[in-house]
């Protein structure tokens, strides 16, 4: 009796140590790498309804059922081919990469992701819907025709699409729906399964082979095949414009003004007071209207820690959004400075970086940023240039932020030699999606204040003009044409252009009569301008993302597709983009990257070592294998590019970078190089901080889990 209590003891502890082993033989299970990839791991997408099963067997029971679409998995295990061609196919499968595995899924439930890339589809207005192939060589066969050939085989095909008497073997599986499905508002994934780099009209695109995936839902493992379901096709070519009368009457819109606020703007600001007090003393009138705009303004103006006497550098003077008759009280108290800059330039790119992601936004509404001054802002890398950004990357996260940007530029005659670079800035700024590659920019000659006054009321009125149909269940159409019912819009093909020009590329015509019954003020919003037209296109091209949010337009569900990331008809039209799913570890690295290679260009610079013997010699690397850095023939070689880079879809100036490169740089060329750096590191940061576009791919996954779609233009 006197050993039990030992050997007792001793079984537990033996138990203790197989249980521990067991442990430790799971944990060191490493899931498996991409093929090339020292980090990289391979993942599995599920599609609707998908089970995980305890064997690889389905009638040995089930560890998870139903799980959520799109959920991401490890893989720890996978099919040999000759498992795939027999039809008994399984992915052994885990939920991180520490060895926590939970079971298996069939071949069929799942789509193999070997890189977090997907597709976005780019603005819809002016092209053509993206056509998905179910075979490769089928689409393959129209790119590769002569280009009249190709325009007349994609014709034929969107013409039966239209027709809805679509044949069993139809090539084109489905189509993307007329109305926009924004990415940033309405998470859709299209991850990217294979792709080919090929020529189309003598420009460079992408054949792209993807999964088009949705959330959850009844009919979430129905295929959107256009061929079967005629329910996807009815809804995917219904008009971007058509909305429902009910759903209509809730469009709000969000106008913020960013305006220079130094001593040569105060006739403009003053003219900006007179327009808002003139609208505002109609839109009041009706309390709907009034409650649907809200108004804000950011002042900007330069480095206040320089020149203290200048007062601020950008400042809200409208914490929150504001009905007009507001809005008027809070714009009578902005004042210019007593102080003029040292300069000629100002730091308006800090006060549209402030603007685009410090606004208090409305939920649901149109975002819509009236840019108005007269100089040039400073560029990257000087001193004053406060936000460290430039007006590309400035013009990616208004886009990431489904922002629209009016540019007003105030040419002063006395200050041409500015005037270039302002106008280059304004344009990049103003480069909406949807406008064809156009800009939303006008310039105005800084002594002519009466067409400044034309230009800002005629805006401000097509705006309440179409929240003012919108309210009574109908589109504000063009000047020549009565509002249709039901929700469609006919916005302005062509306007009159006769009349007094305000400058050679702005010419204005005679006011048209405004329909009886509605409210004198909106008669401003008939096209009294040929900025007219461009405030048309602006307007429209918000509606149609806002509409598309609204309507909850969806991307297509369950199928594998092939499809070109060109308009067919148009290639010049890029209709779908590349994006990485990036999480916020990932963003992080990529930020600690750039800021390596930052320092090392300073240190080269100041020092003048050798690229690689300055990135080498940075703290931050002191721990990576410095033979491998001395060594590189180029950045993408020095194991410091995070691997989710390497092997995306884009050209990269920072993967190329060598000692040879670098050398045959001016230090003026260096510079521009680094700032551009500095400007991503920005943008990172932005990104990083606000809550909008982050999703979780998983169920209770960590918010530093959650990933962003960012797109290839941000990356450096």
């Amino acid at each position: 009796m006197t050993f039990r209590p030992v050997f007792f003891v001793s079984s537990i502890l033996v138990l203790m140590l197989i249980l521990v082993s067991s442990s430790l033989a799971q944990q060191k299970r490493e899931p498996i790498k991409l093929e090339g990839k020292q980090s990289l791991i391979l993942r599995i997408l599920t599609r609707p309804f998908s089970n995980v099963y305890k064997e690889k067997d389905n009638s040995k029971g089930t560890v998870m059922e139903n799980v959520a679409s799109f959920q991401s998995f490890f893989v720890y295990t996978k099919p040999t081919p000759e498992d795939i061609e027999l039809g008994d196919a399984w992915y052994e499968v885990g939920i991180d990469d520490r060895g926590t595995v939970v079971g298996w899924m069939r071949y069929d439930d799942v789509f193999e992701w070997k890189q977090t890339m997907c597709l976005a589809y780019t603005h819809p207005e002016g092209r053509k819907p993206v056509l998905m192939f179910e075979k490769r060589n089928r689409l393959k066969d129209i790119i590769e025709a002569s280009s009249d050939d190709r325009i007349k085989n994609a014709e034929e095909l969107y013409t039966t699409i239209d027709s809805k008497d679509i044949p069993q073997d139809f090539p084109v599986i489905s189509i993307e729906p007329k109305k926009a499905v924004d990415i940033s508002e309405q998470f859709y994934l299209l991850p990217i399964l294979d792709f080919q780099t090929i020529e189309i009209d003598d420009r460079e695109g992408r054949l792209v082979k993807f999964a088009a995936v949705t959330g959850g839902g009844q009919d979430a493992r129905t295929k959107s095949d256009i061929r079967v379901d005629k329910n996807y096709l009815n809804d995917a070519i219904g008009e971007s414009t058509r909305m429902d009368e009910e759903i209509l009457k809730q469009l709000t819109v969000d106008l913020v003004w960013v305006m220079d606020t130094t001593v040569s703007m105060r006739p403009h600001i003053a003219q900006t007071l007179e327009v808002v007090n003139n609208a505002s003393t109609q839109i009041t009138k009706d309390k709907e209207l009034a409650e649907s705009i809200h108004f804000g303004i950011w002042g900007y103006r330069d480095n206040v820690q320089d020149i203290p006497d200048i007062g601020y550098n950008t400042k809200n003077y409208s914490s929150e959004l504001q009905t007009i008759d507001k809005f008027k009280d809070t714009l009578a108290m902005v004042k210019v400075t007593t102080t003029d800059s040292v300069d000629y330039e100002e730091d308006m790119f800090s006060g549209m970086n402030d603007a685009i992601n410090s606004t208090k936004w409305t939920p649901g509404a149109m975002r819509l940023i009236v840019l108005v001054g007269d100089a040039p802002s400073h560029e990257l890398g000087h001193e004053w240039n406060l936000s460290k950004s430039d007006e590309n990357t400035l013009h990616e996260l208004a886009k990431n932020n489904t922002i629209y940007v009016v540019a007003v530029h105030i040419k002063e005659p006395r200050a041409s030699r500015y005037h270039e670079t302002a106008e280059a800035q304004f344009l990049t700024l103003s480069r909406n999606e949807g406008l064809g590659g156009e800009s939303a920019y006008y310039d105005i000659p800084a002594d002519n204040i009466e067409a400044f006054h034309r230009v800002t009321a005629e805006f401000v009125a097509k705006i309440s003009k179409l929240v003012y149909t919108a309210k009574k269940g109908t589109m504000y159409a063009d000047t020549t044409a009565k509002p249709k019912t039901g929700g469609e819009m006919a916005f302005m093909n062509e306007a009159d252009a006769s009349g007094d020009q305000t400058n050679p590329k702005h010419s204005t015509s005679a006011k048209q009569e405004v329909p009886k019954g509605e409210m004198a003020f909106l008669q401003e919003a008939e096209t009294i301008t040929a900025s007219g037209e461009q405030f048309d296109s602006v307007i429209k091209a918000a509606l149609v993302k806002w509409i598309g949010k609204m309507s909850e337009a969806k991307s297509p569900s369950d199928i594998v597709a092939w499809a070109v990331d060109k308009d067919l008809v148009e290639p010049a039209i890029q209709s779908m983009e590349v994006r990485l799913l990036i999480n916020k570890r990932q963003l992080d690295s990529l930020k600690t990257v750039l800021s390596d290679v930052m320092s090392a260009g300073r240190r080269g610079q100041i020092g003048g070592e050798d690229f690689f013997d300055a990135l080498q010699a940075t703290a931050a690397t002191a721990a990576r294998d410095p033979d491998k850095i001395i060594n590189a023939k180029a950045m993408a070689q020095t194991d410091l590019i995070p691997e989710f880079l390497v092997g995306l879809p884009y050209k990269s100036r920072l993967m190329d970078m060598n000692n040879e490169l670098w050398s045959s740089w001016s230090v003026d060329e260096q510079d521009e190089f680094l700032n551009e750096l500095d400007a991503r590191i920005q943008a990172y940061l932005s990104i990083h901080d606000t809550p909008e576009g982050w999703i979780p791919l998983n169920n209770g996954d960590d918010p530093d889990e959650h990933v962003y779609p960012i797109s290839l233009e941000l990356l450096p």
